[in-house]
């Protein structure tokens, strides 16, 4: 009897414990939980993430289920740099919310940054499988796809993600750059132009156009763009502007003594009836002549009085 009273009571408190364990968390934690978590974006928005962090932490600790609480304490972390961190709270969400692929698209973006490629290549393919429409993620694979040199399908990823938000001038600005790593530098040009059409204050930028055109031989052009760079940025001294100057100083000094070989040339091929003389020399030469028949006539003069003169000699 005693035996059977004992196991009655085991039963009960195993059920007891299972049920703690179990039980689903209840609408008033779920709801405190969403307020530490509004909480938490209010410090964030304020650049507080230490602050943002803690009130996640206590959301989090009301509902561990709560994979929005998740997402917002890795966002916190990578504001943090705390990228490995980052991707573990990822993690956490993505065991909850397994087909969410925003969340996916973020822990790819931590593992980029902690530099694992390959690693972050398959989250985004898996987030862009869920979603092939959203923006953050098609920019964030081609991120990975051009640090792994794979310029083209980085190239091709980047038009994907144009083609969703057309006016995103920092994605038109590494697909200028990814061309420019192709050596297509006049395609380049035109995605630099794209984005300095929809933001023209960013140094950045005016210094990748420079590069462009200075790739393509058009040092005036960069030579434009290089000092708009500085403009913004005083601070800001582009690589190639000290050699911008030095190749448009070169091609002055060339084309100067190419015209003055050129004129030189023209000078010695002209021929005698093109040389125009001054008219004194003209003046000169007339005297010359004169002097010279004027002496051919006096000669003739003397000859034919002294062949006169014999003549009556002889007579």
């Amino acid at each position: 009897m005693n035996r059977r009273i004992t196991q009655i009571i085991l039963v009960i408190l195993l059920q007891m414990v299972i049920s703690l364990v179990l039980v689903p968390v209840t609408a008033e934690s779920i709801q405190d939980a969403t307020i530490w978590a509004n909480k938490g974006k209010a410090l964030a928005e304020t650049k507080d993430f230490q602050g943002a962090m803690a009130a996640y932490d206590q959301a989090l600790q009301l509902d561990a289920y709560y994979a929005e609480g998740w997402k917002l304490r890795g966002d916190a972390l990578m504001a943090l740099e705390r990228y490995a961190e980052a991707a573990d709270s990822y993690d956490r969400a993505i065991s909850i919310d397994k087909t969410n692929a925003e969340i996916v698209g973020k822990k790819g973006r931590a593992l980029f940054m902690l530099g694992k490629y390959r690693d972050s290549l398959d989250a985004y393919d898996r987030a862009v499988s869920l979603n092939p429409n959203v923006f953050l993620n098609l920019d964030g694979k081609a991120d990975v796809l051009a640090a792994l040199n794979r310029y083209s399908e980085a190239d091709s990823m980047y038009d994907a993600a144009l083609k969703v938000d057309p006016r995103s001038n920092a994605t038109w600005n590494k697909k200028g750059l990814t061309l420019a790593k192709m050596f297509k530098n006049e395609e380049a040009a035109e995605a630099f132009n794209q984005s300095l059409t929809i933001y023209p204050g960013s140094a950045e930028v005016w210094n990748n156009m420079g590069s462009a055109y200075f790739n393509q031989g058009k040092m005036k052009e960069a030579l434009k763009a290089f000092e708009q760079a500085i403009s913004l940025d005083e601070s800001y001294i582009p690589q190639k502007y000290g050699d911008t100057l030095t190749r448009l100083q070169q091609d002055k000094q060339a084309a100067a003594q190419e015209a003055q070989e050129n004129s030189s040339g023209q000078l010695v091929m002209q021929s005698p009836s093109e040389i125009k003389l001054p008219p004194s020399i003209f003046l000169i030469n007339y005297l010359m002549i004169g002097i010279g028949l004027l002496a051919i006539f006096s000669l003739g003069a003397v000859r034919l009085f002294k062949t006169r003169r014999k003549e009556k000699k002889i007579r």
